[in-house]
């Protein structure tokens, strides 16, 4: 199995685009915030299983945040999901 580091980056910026902080990614994981900022930067490697944590832990949370865009959806309540 492969992950990319730049993907994983990517998605990390994409989840910080729908509201979560990288120090609520940390604690998630089990990391400090210092270690995320430092990944993200370039000058700290993460372990393989720590960046499948990660992407699990995003894919979650956005997952959660597009369920809650379609409730208000739903209700009445139109939100771009990009630009809010």
């Amino acid at each position: 199995m492969n992950i990319e580091k730049e993907q994983v980056i990517n998605r990390m910026k994409e989840a910080k685009e729908y509201g979560l902080k990288y120090s609520t990614l940390a604690r998630g994981i089990g990391l400090t915030p210092t270690s995320i900022y430092m990944f993200v930067n370039g000058t700290y490697n993460l372990a393989k299983n720590k960046q499948l944590e990660a992407l699990c832990y995003i894919e979650s949370y956005i997952e959660q945040v597009r369920k809650q865009l379609k409730q208000l959806e739903k209700r009445g309540i139109k939100i771009d999901e990009y630009n809010w």
